[in-house]
């Protein structure tokens, strides 16, 4: 049975257009105002402007008919054939694609054009690369033996990192850490590493929080620590590796379920 005041009818389409403000062409967000003839604003256009754009009418008012509509009407996500079964309401549909766990994230190995959402690039980086794959658990230290390049780690609840490890000479190598997904910026996540080059030497180097990065701008090149060079050489250097979470992260609107609870994001972000 359908939710009272909710009706879906099949085969009904609609201009999107419609829902948009016309004079910067954004999706309509309450507050929602309309001259007196009915032609519809943005608030940010209505606070600078001192008439209606198409018409003389100086003088705005609310909208209310107007914000319930955009309220009510709900989209799918672009990346639905990736997996991602959301409804989205319209106005928030770009900034929900922006971060959505089903977005694109790439093979940063030089000719290769593989792409995907995360999830399923620690098979192909296996499969097709051949770079080491480890699995471990939030807050468990795991050891990682010093090996130059790309390492995929996975975390228990399929969160997909990158260690990328490269020659920084004279002093070493250099490590880089990221968290592959779509969304930019911060993740909720921290690193920290411990180890030992050489009698007498110990070490301990955190990141807090670890970037995101969907790797298409290729490996990660910003390291956060550098590793001296061992007295036994390279492979002697253990990396006692811990991931943790850090924050809270809200990045997707509304409620959502155990699955994609890291995906959240406060309607005010």
């Amino acid at each position: 049975m359908e939710p009272k005041g909710e009706t879906k009818l099949d085969g009904v389409t609609m201009a999107m257009g419609a829902l948009d403000c016309p004079i910067c062409y954004e999706p309509l967000v309450p507050p929602i105002y309309q001259c007196g003839v009915g032609h519809l604003i943005c608030n940010s256009c209505c606070i600078r402007l001192n008439k209606c754009p198409l018409c003389p009418r100086s003088a705005f008012e609310r909208c209310f008919g107007m914000e319930r509509v955009v309220e009510s009407i709900e989209v799918p996500c672009c990346f639905a054939e990736n997996g991602c079964a959301k409804k989205i309401t319209y106005f928030n549909k770009k900034k929900h694609e922006k971060v959505c766990r089903h977005g694109p994230c790439f093979c940063p190995e030089p000719g290769c054009g593989f792409s995907g959402p995360a999830a399923t690039l620690p098979d192909h980086f296996t499969d097709c690369h051949m770079w080491p794959n480890t699995a471990f658990k939030y807050y468990t230290q795991f050891g990682l033996r010093l090996q130059p390049g790309p390492h995929v780690l996975r975390a228990q609840d399929g969160t997909v990192f990158l260690m990328n490890v490269v020659a920084a000479e004279p002093l070493g190598h250099a490590i880089s850490l990221v968290c592959v997904r779509p969304a930019t910026g911060s993740s909720r996540f921290g690193c920290s590493l411990v180890f030992s080059c050489f009698t007498g030497h110990h070490q301990i180097s955190t990141l807090d929080p670890v970037r995101c990065s969907t790797l298409a701008d290729g490996l990660p090149k910003d390291g956060f620590c550098i590793v001296p060079k061992a007295s036994g050489g390279v492979h002697d250097v253990v990396l006692k590796t811990n991931i943790y979470e850090v924050r809270r992260y809200d990045i997707e609107l509304g409620d959502e379920d155990d699955e994609d609870e890291d995906e959240s994001y406060d309607e005010e972000l």
